[in-house]
């Protein structure tokens, strides 16, 4: 027994040295990740973790489960006995044992965590630092990583609140065992000794078999991963590549569209460069045009000018000529005048100078021979500026249709002058979109070589991967062998696990069929509350509807009752008016009466036409007050027709004894009165009894209680 404790001693101290020996290699991996600053190789290694993290977490789940099955079959065995058996010292050591493994590897998964999540940090601060285009991916994996690691640390926290709870129970179930056992081992005091090395040879013997195994699943999970990462990664290389010869392919269509449209854009040029000369020589005849024009124009100018100087100069001898006409006609006038004068002298002087008066006749022809000859000249001059003035008018013309002709050139030279510049735009526009199609086309030039130097750049990278890959399946390989030796051991120890299984399956059968009838009896529980629900829910529908026919009822009622009060309110007004209108007719009445016994004398002395006529009078007082109880009786043909009966025979009283009349008529009106209010008062007693009935009988039902 000695001896094979130490085995187990050695054993684990050997193993607890290779688990140095790894942690010191994954430190020494950590530290050359951190000196190289790969962040792919980081993002790698923080994945690695995660799964063994995630499995690590899965086997204490299952050992925290396995925990609590040891626990249970202790006391089962306690209860069972009722005594301390050397099968519960067993369980009660095992389950100790368990629980402080658990304990001990909840604190190194507590502490990789927070390693772990130290890593994802720095992770994160080198990829901000760094600048790569895969970022964003990464990035993304990152916050997965970190999102798995809280799930973890979650699944770990429940795990520890378990571990505590064992630990509670062990503290309980060992104060009482050992209670009990001074009893069992009063003066052994060796036993305690060598319980507790075999307790602490059994726990660390159970922590290195878990770590193999934890070992040895992280090993076949990194196995398995990195083959599966290395054909992503090709797989990943061989689609980028394929898309960038998709891409490549795609770039060389629009480069050819391009290229047509450069020589489109060149042939275009030319035409325009061709057109543009052409408006250019065109121009420029009609420069050289307007130049001549603008020469001739200048003749013509000078030629006006000379013309209009030459009129300004006959212009200026016609008024001398009008100024001396004028002086003649003045000077005429005079000598005229003068010898008018001479002449009347001569008349008067006739026979003393006859021959003086034929010189002056003669010197009279001569002057009046002048005048004519300077009308004549005066004609001669107007007809002169008249020819000027025509002269000058056609000039005129002429010079207004060379302005227009000048305007119409200087209009066209405008015209040529804007196609020239439009020619000129559009020959700078297209050399401008040929500048940009051939900055485009070096672009793009530019781009195709960049792409193709990230391209050689990913291959490079995938390259190296691959070879980083191969590398790791090898060494995969070389620890598969390890693994191998360390699985033919811990076969062993599944075999006594799959036993203790096998009885927890049987428990768990039990369990289950008990589960199962629970199942069953929870199901006729549904049914029938279903079932009761679904009575309730009928039995709230009826009650619903009995309160809205309640309500309508009411509702009715209320109706009923308004145009009741309605009604007798209308009757109470009737009855007042009728009753105003007998006191008004009773009024008449003793007025007609007083007259009566006033004129009783007189009635008596009178004939019989006069009795015929008071009998017409108290006919019409007849058949007045009939109509009165007619219209005062329409809901009772009785009444009215015991009132026609009444008041015929107050006539017929009046006719044979007219004392008594006034009484009776008094009497009659009263009665009538009095049947009226006593009726009404019946007829709505009678109509709201129903009603009130009908209002009891619902706040009966509606209050049971």
């Amino acid at each position: 027994m000695v001896s094979v404790q130490n085995r187990e001693s050695m054993a684990v101290d050997d193993d607890h040295s290779d688990d140095v020996c790894v942690n010191g290699d994954i430190l020494a991996d950590g530290e050359k990740m951190s000196g190289t600053g790969n962040a792919r190789e980081a993002l790698i290694r923080i994945k690695l973790d995660l799964a063994y993290c995630s499995e690590k977490v899965l086997n204490l789940d299952h050992l925290s489960m396995h925990v609590a099955s040891t626990l249970n079959d202790y006391e089962a065995l306690h209860t069972e006995n009722g005594s301390i058996s050397p099968d519960a010292m067993k369980k009660a050591f095992e389950f100790g044992m368990l629980s402080g493994i658990l304990d001990s590897e909840l604190k190194e998964m507590d502490s990789f965590m927070t390693s772990l999540q130290t890593e994802i940090g720095n992770a994160r601060q080198k990829m901000q630092l760094s600048e790569h285009f895969e970022i964003s991916e990464m990035e993304e994996k990152l916050l997965d990583a970190a999102e798995a690691l809280e799930q973890s640390k979650e699944q770990v926290c429940a795990i520890r609140i378990q571990s505590a709870k064992f630990e509670r129970a062990l503290d309980f179930k060992g104060k009482e065992t050992w209670n009990h056992g001074d009893d069992y081992f009063p003066e052994n005091g060796q036993f305690s000794s060598v319980n507790g090395k075999w307790k602490i040879q059994r726990m660390e013997q159970q922590r290195h078999i878990l770590q193999m195994l934890e070992k040895s699943l992280a090993r076949e999970l990194d196995l398995e991963k990195k083959p599966s990462d290395s054909r992503r990664n090709e797989e990943k290389v061989n689609f980028k590549l394929h898309l960038l010869e998709h891409e490549a392919y795609c770039i060389e269509e629009p480069m050819e569209a391009i290229y047509e449209r450069l020589f489109e854009t060149e042939n275009a040029a030319d035409i325009l460069m061709g057109t543009s000369k052409q408006l250019i020589s065109r121009l420029q005849i009609l420069q050289f045009n307007l130049n001549g024009s603008t020469q001739r124009e200048k003749e013509m100018r000078s030629k006006l000018q000379e013309s209009i100087l030459k009129l300004s100069d006959e212009e200026s001898a016609l008024q001398k000529m009008k100024t001396s006409s004028a002086t003649l006609d003045n000077s005429l006038a005079q000598q005229a005048n003068s010898s008018r004068v001479s002449l009347k002298e001569v008349v008067d002087n006739y026979d003393i100078t006859n021959s003086e008066a034929v010189y002056l006749w003669e010197k009279m022809n001569l002057l009046e021979e002048k005048l004519r000859e300077s009308d004549i000249q005066l004609q001669q001059g107007q007809v002169a500026i008249e020819t000027s003035q025509d002269q000058n008018s056609i000039l005129h013309s002429e010079l207004t249709k060379m302005e227009n002709v000048v305007e119409n050139l200087q209009e066209k030279l405008v015209i040529v002058e804007s196609k020239a510049e439009i020619a000129e735009a559009m020959c700078a526009f297209f050399t401008e979109t040929n500048l940009e199609f051939n900055e485009e086309l070096s672009f793009i030039k530019a781009n195709g070589t960049i792409k193709e130097n990230l391209l050689e750049s990913k291959l490079k990278e995938s390259n190296a991967q691959l070879e980083d890959a191969k590398t790791s399946v090898e060494a995969i390989e070389r620890q598969q062998g390890f693994l191998y030796a360390a699985l033919s051991d811990m076969e062993n120890l599944i075999k006594d696990l799959m036993v203790e299984f096998s009885k927890a399956e049987s428990r768990a059968e039990s369990a289950v069929t008990k589960c199962s009838m629970l199942t069953e009896t929870n199901l006729e529980l549904n049914e029938e509350l279903v079932h009761l629900r679904g009575r309730l829910e009928c039995l709230e529908r009826l009650l619903h509807q009995a309160a809205e026919e309640k309500m309508a009822t009411v509702k009715d009622i209320g109706i009923r009752t308004r145009v009741i009060t309605d009604l007798v309110m209308k009757l109470a007004l009737e009855r007042e008016r009728l009753r105003i209108q007998i006191s008004e007719l009773g009024n008449k009445n003793k007025s007609l009466g007083e007259k009566c016994w006033q004129r009783k004398d007189s009635i008596y002395a009178t004939s019989s036409h006069e009795l015929n006529d008071n009998g017409k009078e108290f006919s019409f007082i007849k058949s007045s007050e009939e109509s009165v109880a007619q219209s005062s009786t329409n809901f009772q043909e009785e009444n009215s027709a015991m009132l026609t009966c009444s008041s015929d025979m107050d006539a017929r009283a009046s006719i044979k004894d007219r004392t008594g009349s006034r009484p009776k008529l008094e009497t009659v009106r009263s009665i009538e009165a009095r049947q009226l209010n006593s009726k009404y008062v019946i007829l709505a007693i009678i109509v709201l009894v129903p009603s009130i009935c009908a209002f009891y009988i619902f706040q009966l039902e509606s209050c049971p209680f």
